[in-house]
C-alpha cells in the first residue's frame, strides 16, 4: 500500500528528488541537465526542463522533458529512450534495447511568437494557443509517467480491462465521496490538515488514472491495426492522441474524456482495494 501511495505522489506531484552520481544503482530525477557518467549503473535518468547525456549504464529508460538525450559510444540503456522537446543522438557503440521516442517542437518558438497579437479580438486564438501548450504539457507528463512507474499503469489498465462497469462504479463513488469526506474532516481540528492530502490523492490518483485508461485505449487501437505488443510509451501516446482528437468534437469529445478519467480513477481505487486484500 505505501509503495502505491508514493507511486501516485509522484504521478500527481512531480517532485523531483536528484540523487548524487554512485556505484550503487539507483532512479536520477533532476532539474535541468543531467549526466550519467563512464562506469555509474543507474536505474533511471530522468532530466526535466533539460538535456540526459549518457556516458555509463542505465538498467532501465532515459527521459528528456524540454530537452535532447546524447548517448555517447559506451553508453547502455536496457529500455526506451524519450526526447519531449529534443532530438536523440545515438553515438556508434551505443546500445539501446527498448524503443527511442523523439517529438520535437523545434517550431514551438515561431508557434509562441503567434501567440502575442495586439487586437483583442484575437484572444481567442491565444486561450486556443494556451489550450495547446497546456496538451502538450501533460503529455510531457503522461509519458513521463509510464517511463517511471510502467508496472503500476499496467495493473490499473489491466484491473479497468478485467472489469470496466466495476472500475466506473468505483469512479463515480469516489467522486461522490470526496467532497462529503472533506466536509467530515473539517469538522475536526485534526482533520483540517488531512483535506490537502485529500485533493492531492484525488487529483494525482485521477491523472495516474486517466494515463492508464490512455494506455489501454492505446493498446486496443494498435490491436485494430494488427500489431499489437507496442512498447507501452507508444500505446499511451496513440491514446492520448486519439482522446485529444475525440475532445475537439462539441459535447461528445467532453463526455468521452470525462468517462475516461473516471474509468481512470475507479481503476486506481479498485486496484489499491485488491492490492490491500491480497
Amino acid at each position: 500500500m505505501r509503495q502505491w501511495l508514493v507511486c501516485i505522489m509522484v504521478a500527481g506531484c512531480l517532485v523531483g528528488i536528484h540523487a548524487d552520481a554512485g556505484a550503487v544503482a539507483r532512479d536520477i530525477v533532476k532539474f535541468g541537465d543531467l549526466l550519467v557518467e563512464e562506469g555509474i549503473e543507474v536505474q533511471d535518468a530522468v532530466a526535466i526542463g533539460g538535456s540526459v547525456t549518457v556516458e555509463g549504464k542505465v538498467e532501465r529508460n532515459v527521459v528528456a522533458v524540454g530537452g535532447s538525450v546524447l548517448l555517447n559510444s559506451g553508453a547502455m540503456v536496457g529500455g526506451d529512450v524519450v526526447a519531449l522537446g529534443g532530438t536523440i543522438e545515438q553515438e556508434e557503440g551505443a546500445w539501446v534495447q527498448g524503443s527511442m521516442v523523439e517529438l520535437a517542437f523545434a517550431n514551438l518558438p515561431s508557434l509562441l511568437g503567434t501567440l502575442c497579437p495586439s487586437r483583442w479580438h484575437d484572444l481567442f486564438w491565444i486561450a486556443r494557443g494556451i489550450s495547446f501548450l497546456a496538451s502538450l504539457a501533460f503529455l510531457a507528463l503522461a509519458l513521463l509517467i509510464v517511463s517511471l512507474i510502467p508496472r503500476t499503469v499496467g495493473i490499473i489498465s489491466a484491473t479497468m480491462e478485467r472489469d470496466l462497469l466495476k472500475a466506473g462504479g468505483w469512479g463515480l463513488l469516489g467522486v461522490l465521496l470526496t467532497a462529503p469526506l472533506a466536509f467530515l474532516l473539517a469538522l475536526s481540528i485534526v482533520g483540517i490538515p488531512l483535506i490537502l492530502l485529500e485533493i492531492i490523492f484525488v487529483i494525482s490518483a485521477a491523472i495516474l488514472g486517466y494515463v492508464a485508461a490512455a494506455q489501454l485505449l492505446g493498446k486496443k487501437v494498435t490491436h485494430a491495426l494488427k500489431r499489437p505488443h507496442q512498447p507501452m510509451v507508444w500505446e499511451t501516446l496513440w491514446g492520448l492522441i486519439l482522446l485529444w482528437v475525440i475532445g475537439w468534437i462539441p459535447f461528445l469529445g467532453w463526455l468521452v474524456k470525462s468517462i475516461a478519467g473516471l474509468l481512470g480513477l475507479g481503476g486506481v481505487i479498485s486496484s489499491l482495494l485488491h492490492l490491500r486484500r491480497s
